[in-house]
């Protein structure tokens, strides 16, 4: 397997993560020099991604020069060889995007990075070699950097959900509804609130997974009088090793952030943890029927379940847009939609709503994904039944939490 996942709990915590591999399972030179001191800050699943994509231009120098030599040729800088086998890379990928439809866009713009990076470091030696560098470098940007393996894709399609599958889903994870499809009322609660969190507060998949039991904070706040209640959401640091095979991680830094939350977020979460205790052998919040951390997948099923209870119109409406279920990631993009109308409803600017969506959802500094937003708040037809139905739902939800 090209890449590893050190998760030995006799391997230091600071040591561990993906590592690129060669035919023999030793780590390879360079990719480790990359990753651990050049890309250092790389949350695992994106440095991940990354060394896949090194190691099929690893694979490629090594059937194009019938030796596994791109190591050597990035030490000596031997910049004919390596112009040749980055060429040859290309034609490659441009062959496969061609004759199987997919996009090697990401995997050639992490490969011709990760050459640039370790020759410029490379380049940093000494000033000789530095000065003689240069120029090879700068033909290398100019000759390659615009290129791309397939043609430019037309702009994603908007996946906000349109109000109808909103309000479906509302009634159907209601906890206390005779339509919710899940079993008992602990699996009620917590699917409610995997839910609540993807729907109202944007979390990916992965960011659901590792939230700790005592990811909700408190505090009191002078200014009110009352008190606040936010989310952390970052990895647990009480877990030493995640058992799980598909173990999820933050996708960027700047996924770590903290989100105030509703009092329909902390009644579910209440509710999940109040007279439903149960032997625990980990500190993750949301965990399986077999108690113990819940995976990926299983959060999908959730989604998948819920779809296959929704109303002929809603189906209908999904089948249309080219989706077959529901995923978490639908909802992330509609609660975005939502925001971004909130902000712009209030009156702030399109540039400082998109800033503040940057921050919300936890994008990097360069993603364009606050822009492609911007074009599905003028499509969207979502946001009515966040006002109007679902405002109704919860009043009746704490009518009903009152009775009791």
């Amino acid at each position: 397997m090209p890449c590893l996942r050190l998760r030995s709990p006799h391997t230091p915590k600071a040591l561990g993560g993906w590592v690129l591999v060669d035919a023999l399972g030793r780590p390879r030179y360079w990719p480790t020099i990359w990753a651990d001191v050049l890309r250092a800050g790389l949350e695992d699943s994106t440095r991940c991604r990354h060394l896949y994509a090194i190691d099929r231009l690893y694979l490629h120098f090594e059937r194009q020069y019938e030796s596994d030599l791109l190591d050597c040729l990035l030490t000596d800088c031997q910049f004919d060889e390596i112009e040749s086998g980055l060429l040859g890379f290309l034609s490659s990928l441009r062959n496969q995007a061609t004759f199987d439809g997919v996009d090697n866009s990401s995997t050639w713009a992490s490969a011709f990075n990760f050459m640039l990076d370790v020759i410029r470091h490379v380049g940093s030696w000494t000033d000789e070699i530095r000065t003689a560098l240069e120029a090879r470098v700068l033909r290398l940007e100019r000759l390659y950097a615009h290129l791309a393996p397939c043609k430019p894709r037309p702009p994603a399609p908007i996946r906000a959900l349109p109000s109808i599958v909103i309000d479906d889903l509302y009634r159907i994870f209601n906890p206390l509804s005779i339509e919710n499809p899940f079993r008992n009322e602990r699996l009620r609660w917590r699917n409610y609130l995997i839910f609540l969190l993807a729907a109202t507060m944007g979390l990916r998949r992965s960011e659901i997974a590792i939230l700790p039991l005592d990811a909700i904070k408190s505090d009191f706040d002078p200014a009110t009088g009352k008190e606040c209640y936010w989310l952390n959401v970052d990895e647990s640091h009480y877990e030493h090793e995640d058992s799980r095979s598909d173990a999820p991680s933050l996708k960027n830094s700047q996924s770590r952030r903290q989100l105030p939350i509703s009092q329909d977020v902390l009644i579910a979460s209440d509710n999940l943890g109040m007279g439903h205790k149960r032997s625990r052998t980990h500190s993750y919040l949301f965990e399986s029927q077999k108690g113990k951390p819940i995976s990926l997948r299983s959060i999908q099923r959730i989604f998948e379940i819920a779809s296959e209870h929704l109303s002929a119109p809603a189906k209908k409406a999904i089948l249309i847009r080219g989706n077959q279920c529901i995923s978490a990631h639908d909802l992330r993009h509609t609660c975005a939609v939502y925001r971004l109308t909130k902000y712009m409803e209030s009156g702030i600017d399109l540039d400082t709503a998109t800033n503040k969506l940057r921050v919300f959802f936890g994008w990097s500094a360069t993603s364009a994904m606050p822009r492609h937003y911007a074009r599905a708040y003028f499509e969207s037809e979502s946001a009515d039944v966040w006002t109007d139905s679902y405002d109704t739902f919860v009043t009746a939800l704490r009518n009903i939490e009152g009775d009791h």
